[in-house]
């Protein structure tokens, strides 16, 4: 059983120098070379990220393969032990590693802290209760027919069946930026909860908290090559570690085009391959919803985390008769309760996005929508210290001129079939249209590429369920937003993914399963 010791992180920017960790070991890039990275809410260099290229993942799933003969043969509540200490680990250095979290991603420290820290450590805990408790199998009897020494003679007879879950192998897991521990996480501990190994390829953009993991990951003691974490870009580092022959199967989670050539280099090999891709999500707000309740929480589905969520409520669609009440409730409260600033500020709702890259391409769809003649408002809070907004929405925050922040942005008058409509911006930008039927409310719904998530508003029991049941997507919430259920499905349908992964689906997911037929005379 593992012992859960302590372990000892950096608790400066300053002091975090990353490097791949391969079989048990820390170890620099075969190349020698480091790509530079950037805290968003200063624009000043911060820790640089091995640049590793396909020599580093040759080596990084050798060592994988090494270890999971005695990996996926280790009893699972011995795996199980391993995994509580992980969490446990990760709860007593929230602080450190929420603050690291913040200067890397431009997140809020408070809530990385509150949210994905906490939700880290849970997925952990959540795959070590299901191993300890033992995957549920599936088992069937059936009378049949059968010979017996001559094969002209038939008796009847009897067969019992039943399900076998067992490691698939060594998997890739690549992740995203927007939340960067979470998404490795969320991956990991079902991954090697039920006995794979893995080499997980975190974003090249924010990789500080998946290099902590790795002392952490050592401290708790699992053993050599179970988990190995190789940093680099998708181009150098992804791309190898998807073709290589000894990986069985891929959990991507990212943008659409990336998962697409993603699927393509997979599929062609036969790997198992989940990919959790972009999202336009809808929200309908019917004229008999709650509409203070409404507002409060489409502020938060559009802002939070600085609109970098792939379920950001990013189309909201409002019922005439309501549409200018919804506005005038939203833009006041945006204006006197959503602070944009310093992430280390408990007061900040959101700080800057993650690159100076991104904040041009948010910033091209605003220009866009500005171009085609739609309502652009940037809904600055007159009480934060913004000394300059841009035509386009960038803010320049006194003390953190170089930082990568842009305005809480409302978009009106805008076409559905504008590219800023159908298009994932991925940033603090909402576009908010009317609609006058339950039948239009759904079609403009569905208009879309995207199939990730939406949300339905009314009072009316019957109405939320028939058009919660008639929209298309992996995640649907009445009268709420991301309101989690970890023992829940989720993926995407259409262009935002394949598979389903959390709880029970990601058991199947990371395990082949076997059917055992025993007959009985």
């Amino acid at each position: 059983m593992a012992k859960c010791c302590s372990v000892t992180l950096p608790t400066e920017m300053r002091d975090v120098r990353i490097q791949n960790y391969i079989n048990g070991e820390w170890v620099a890039p075969t190349s020698g070379a480091y790509l530079k990275n950037y805290n968003p809410a200063t624009g000043m260099e911060i820790a640089p990220i091995p640049d590793s290229k396909s020599a580093d993942i040759d080596n990084a799933v050798h060592a994988a393969k090494s270890a999971f003969p005695m990996w996926s043969n280790m009893p699972g509540v011995e795996r199980a032990a391993i995994l509580n200490c992980i969490a446990d680990l990760i709860d007593q250095n929230c602080d450190i590693l929420a603050n690291l979290e913040s200067q890397d991603q431009g997140k809020t420290i408070a809530s990385a802290a509150a949210i994905d820290i906490p939700k880290c450590a849970a997925y952990f805990r959540q795959f070590a209760n299901y191993v300890t408790e033992g995957i549920r199998e599936t088992e069937s009897s059936m009378k049949l027919v059968c010979t017996t020494s001559s094969i002209n003679k038939v008796v009847p007879s009897s067969q019992r069946a039943t399900t076998q879950h067992v490691a698939s192998g060594v998997a890739a897991l690549i992740t995203p930026w927007n939340f960067p521990l979470l998404m490795v996480c969320e991956k990991l501990a079902p991954c090697i909860a039920v006995g794979n190994t893995c080499v997980v390829k975190p974003t090249e953009l924010t990789s500080v908290t998946s290099y902590l993991l790795t002392h952490i990951l050592q401290a708790a003691a699992v053993p050599k090559g179970v988990v190995n974490i190789v940093f680099g870009s998708g181009v150098n580092a992804g791309e190898p570690l998807v073709k290589h022959r000894d990986v069985r199967l891929i959990s991507f989670t990212g943008g659409s085009v990336t998962g697409s050539k993603v699927g393509a280099l997979a599929g062609g090999l036969f790997k198992r391959v989940s990919l959790e891709l972009g999202g336009k999500c809808p929200s309908l707000v019917f004229s008999d919803c709650d509409l203070e309740y409404a507002i409060t929480t489409h502020i938060r589905g559009a802002y939070q985390n600085q609109g970098e969520v792939c379920l950001s409520a990013s189309r909201q669609y409002v019922q005439r008769d309501i549409y200018e009440k919804f506005l005038d409730g939203f833009r006041q409260k945006v204006r006197q309760e959503v602070h944009v600033g310093d992430p280390a500020n408990p007061a900040t709702f959101y700080g800057p996005v993650v690159t100076k890259q991104h904040m041009e391409k948010v910033t091209s769809y605003i220009r866009l929508a500005q171009e085609e003649g739609a309502t652009v408002e940037f809904l600055v809070n007159p009480n934060d210290p913004v000394t300059d907004v841009s035509a386009d929405g960038r803010l320049v925050i006194q003390g953190l001129e170089g930082g990568y922040f842009i305005a809480p942005t409302l978009i009106t008058n805008i076409s559905q079939g504008s590219r800023v409509m159908q298009e994932e911006i991925f940033g603090p930008v909402v576009c908010v249209l009317p609609f006058d039927t339950e039948e239009e409310a759904i079609q403009l719904a569905n208009d879309t590429q995207y199939g990730l998530g939406a949300s339905v508003w009314t009072e009316d029991p019957d109405k939320l369920e028939r058009v919660m049941r008639q929209i298309n997507a992996g995640s649907v919430w009445g009268n709420n937003w991301l309101a989690w259920d970890d023992c829940m499905p989720f993926g995407g349908m259409g262009c935002s993914g394949t598979s389903r992964e959390h709880g029970p689906w990601s058991l199947e997911f990371y395990t082949e399963t076997k059917a055992l037929y025993t007959h009985t005379v």
